[in-house]
C-alpha cells in the first residue's frame, strides 16, 4: 500500500471511530439519570389494580418496584398488594381475560383479608377468599398476553375458578384466575420486536407482571380536562384510562408529559419509555361497567392524538421505566429532568 493511500485509510478509519464513539457517547448520555430537575406539578392521585381489569385502589402512598407499584408496609397490611397481580385467563387455551370483552370484570375488588388470604368481591356473588397462592401448593403455569407472549403464573385453585366463571361467564367452568409472584420478568424480544425497534427507550427492564407492557403508567390531569372540552357532548374521567400515577399543576399544559423524558417523584426516577397507545377499554364506564354510546372517548383522540407508532392507536399518558425504586405519597412534588432528550 502506498503511503497516500495508508493515509487516506488511516484518516477514514479515524473518522468511522469518531462518529461511531460521538454516537455511543450521546447514547449514553440521553440514557443517563439526570441530576438537575424543575418542579412541574404534584401527585393527585395514586391508584393499583390488583387485578388486571378490576378495579382499583385509591391509596394515599405506594413502594415503586421494578414491577409496579405494591401497597406499603403497615400494621394492618399483612401482605402487600402488587399493581395487576392477578389475571383472568381461559382454561382452554390460557389467553388473558379483560374488561374489553367483559365489561363486568371493572367491578370486582380485591382486598386483603389476612396473612394468607386475599378477598375477592362483585356485584351479587358472594365474597371469595382466596389464599395466596406459592410454588409449592399450586400448579404453575404459563398465560398468554398480547402478541402471544407467554407469562408466567401460579394458578389460584379451582374454588376461585368457579367464581370467576360464574361472574363473568353466567357457568361454572371456563375461566381460571392466575397470580404472580413477581419473581421472573418478562421476554418482549420473543413477541413484541416491532415496538422494540420503534420506541427505543423501551426493553425488557420497564416490563410489569400482568401489565400491557410497561410497569407504571402516568397520565396528567391537564390532557383529561383538555380532551373533555374537545368531546364536549359528554365527558370521561382520568379512571377511564386506568392510570397508576396522576399529576397535576397549575403550569402544566395539556400533553405536556409526552416530553417529559425523565421524572422525579418521592424517591422514585422514572424513564419515559412509550407513549400508552389506547383501545377500547377507555370507552367503558370504570364505576358502572357501561360502554359508552359514542365510543368516547376513542371517537375524539382518534382525530388529533393519533400515534405514529406501529399501532397507529390515539395515544394518552406516558409508559414509564423504574429507574430507581422508593416511596412515593400522594401530594408529592413531581419533577422533570430540566434537559430533555
Amino acid at each position: 500500500m502506498s503511503p497516500g493511500a495508508s493515509t487516506l485509510f488511516a484518516s477514514i478509519a479515524t473518522a468511522i471511530v469518531a462518529v461511531v464513539g460521538a454516537y455511543i457517547y450521546q447514547k449514553k448520555k440521553r440514557d443517563m439519570m439526570p441530576w438537575t430537575w424543575e418542579e412541574v406539578g404534584t401527585l393527585k392521585k395514586l391508584h393499583l389494580y390488583p387485578l388486571k381489569s378490576g378495579h382499583r385502589l385509591e391509596l394515599s402512598q405506594a413502594e415503586c418496584t421494578e414491577v409496579g407499584l405494591r401497597q406499603t408496609k403497615d400494621d394492618e397490611k399483612v401482605y402487600q398488594l402488587r399493581d395487576r397481580g392477578l389475571i383472568v385467563y381461559a382454561e382452554k387455551d390460557h389467553e388473558f381475560r379483560t374488561a374489553r370483552t367483559y365489561p363486568k370484570m371493572v367491578l370486582i375488588d380485591v382486598a386483603v383479608h389476612d396473612e394468607d388470604h386475599l378477598s375477592i368481591d362483585a356485584p351479587t356473588m358472594r365474597t371469595l377468599y382466596v389464599k395466596i397462592p406459592s410454588k409449592s401448593e399450586n400448579k404453575e403455569s404459563t398465560i398468554k398476553l398480547h402478541e402471544g407472549e407467554e407469562i408466567y403464573t401460579i394458578d389460584c385453585g379451582d374454588e376461585a375458578a368457579s367464581w370467576f366463571s360464574r361472574y363473568i361467564l353466567g357457568r361454572d367452568s371456563g375461566l381460571r384466575l392466575g397470580y404472580h409472584d413477581a419473581s421472573r420478568r418478562r421476554d418482549l424480544k420473543k413477541t413484541h420486536k416491532t415496538i422494540l425497534n420503534y420506541y427505543k427507550h423501551l426493553s425488557n427492564n420497564a416490563t410489569g407482571l400482568y401489565q400491557d407492557l410497561t410497569s407504571v403508567l402516568l397520565i396528567n390531569q391537564s390532557s383529561i380536562n383538555d380532551l373533555n372540552k374537545r368531546i364536549g357532548n359528554s365527558s370521561v374521567t382520568v379512571e377511564n384510562f386506568r392510570p397508576n400515577i396522576v399529576v397535576d399543576g397549575p403550569c402544566i399544559e395539556p400533553y405536556a408529559e409526552d416530553s417529559w423524558a425523565w421524572i422525579k417523584i418521592g424517591d422514585a426516577i422514572f424513564r419515559n419509555v412509550k407513549e400508552c397507545t389506547r383501545c377500547i377499554m377507555t370507552t367503558i364506564n370504570p364505576e358502572n361497567a357501561t360502554r359508552n354510546s359514542d365510543n368516547e372517548p376513542l371517537k375524539t383522540l382518534k382525530k388529533y392524538r393519533a400515534s405514529n407508532g406501529p399501532s397507529k392507536a390515539p395515544v394518552m399518558g406516558i409508559n414509564l421505566e423504574v429507574r430507581k425504586t422508593g416511596l412515593i405519597k400522594v401530594g408529592d412534588p413531581v419533577f422533570i429532568a430540566k434537559s430533555q432528550d
